[in-house]
């Protein structure tokens, strides 16, 4: 069985990827684990990495990848100093040079992305979402290998066994509505966790019989909203160190994901709900409408903050001040409205929460999503890279 080699670090949803028993090659990665959340020395790096200077000097991180392991390599957002063929798995565009905008544009930092991406040994971008390939050559300038080697490829989430059509009967059938929120770290406030606060406590005081279940890595939220969230009636709130079991318990016995976020590339949570049949209320950014269709299997309304603009274009007013936009806590009356009245609307509207869940269950699952065409196109995509290898 031929192999690849991963260079980089990856995220937990690789797992599935790595594991699936009809991947016809083997998947090496010699770091220990996935991660999710990060550890305080990464973040020490990650903010140095970010400086200034480092964006007037172009300094981009290349992972120098030189082993006998692997048939190819690949990485996970960055570029590598590779001895043979790899290829990159990409988040979004701004990722190969940490996220950061004035990284791109300065002379050095364009030089440098051009000269990576035309290296001989990139043989493929393939990105997690249709928005981020077609931004790519917005965001990256034009890959002169052509669009043939740059794909769209999702991530592998399989089917949540814990979820029929059965048992969505039975969760819509039931009087009380479980609302679920997830957001890692300080996203906390710029995923919306604060309008979801409001506007649960408007569905309560209406007297509907609703509780919400909140997961976050809480050591990283304020001690006072994390203590204040704690004596508040029917709220549930977990930290993110579930297992990828439980998640799927927690998902399975909900009843609407709420993500009104003003920060997301991909969406992630989003993909695990619809897996669970979860009609998911969220806002329009990036690769979320690719998840969700407004009105088909959930709702979607304007985020409070537009970090990428209606082109899915990083927009630098608010992706160079996050402290100002998202992150400052600033509550959103319309997302509030937002949530109440479709939260609201399903309540009384079971025919429709139940056929939402359905839609959701049918789009997890079908085209693009599909765990065996993922799997497919893996296999296809590593089988060419191998033939035109080195």
């Amino acid at each position: 069985m031929k192999k690849i080699f991963f260079a980089t670090r990856v995220r937990g949803f690789f797992r599935h990827l790595f594991s699936n028993e009809k991947m016809e090659y083997e998947i090496i990665n010699n770091y220990k684990g996935f991660y999710e959340l990060n550890s305080r020395k990464r973040r020490i790096i990650t903010k140095i990495a970010k400086s200034s200077l480092f964006d007037f000097l172009g300094v981009i991180q290349i992972i120098k990848c030189n082993n006998k392991e692997g048939d190819i390599n690949g990485s996970f957002n960055r570029f590598l100093d590779s001895d043979k063929s790899y290829f990159i798995y990409l988040e979004n565009p701004t990722a190969l040079y940490h996220y950061k905008l004035g990284r791109g544009k300065s002379i050095l930092g364009k030089k440098r992305i051009s000269k990576y991406l035309n290296d001989k040994n990139l043989k493929a971008i393939v990105c997690m979402s249709q928005a981020c390939y077609n931004t790519f050559d917005d965001v990256c300038g034009n890959w002169k290998k052509g669009d043939e080697m740059k794909k769209v490829i999702y991530p592998l989430v399989p089917r949540n066994n814990l979820v029929s059509e059965q048992s969505i009967d039975q969760r819509v059938e039931n009087e009380e509505v479980h609302l679920l929120f997830i957001a890692q770290g300080i996203r906390f406030l710029s995923k919306g966790a604060l309008e979801v606060i409001e506007a649960f406590k408007r569905l309560r005081a209406d007297g509907r019989a609703v509780n919400l279940t909140m997961i976050t890595s809480i050591e990283d939220v304020d001690d006072n909203l994390i203590n204040s969230i704690r004596k508040m009636e029917n709220i549930k709130l977990l930290d993110f160190t579930l297992s990828y079991e439980q998640m799927e318990k927690i998902y399975a016995e909900s009843t609407i994901l709420l993500q009104p976020t003003s920060d997301e590339s991909f969406g992630l949570t989003i993909l695990e709900g619809i897996k669970a049949g979860l009609p998911v209320l969220a806002t329009k950014l990036y690769a979320i409408p690719e998840m969700v269709n407004d009105g088909f299997n959930g709702y979607l309304t304007d985020p409070q903050w537009w970090f990428f603009d209606n082109n899915n274009i990083p927009n630098p007013k608010v992706w160079n001040h996050r402290e100002e936009t998202i992150y400052s806590g600033k509550i959103d009356d319309k997302i509030i409205q937002f949530l109440y009245e479709k939260i609201s609307h399903l309540d009384d509207n079971r025919d429709t929460l139940k056929q939402m869940s359905l839609n959701s269950l049918k789009v997890a699952n079908s085209d693009s999503f599909n765990e065996e065409k993922i799997i497919l196109e893996w296999n296809n995509l590593f089988n060419s890279l191998c033939e035109n290898g080195n």
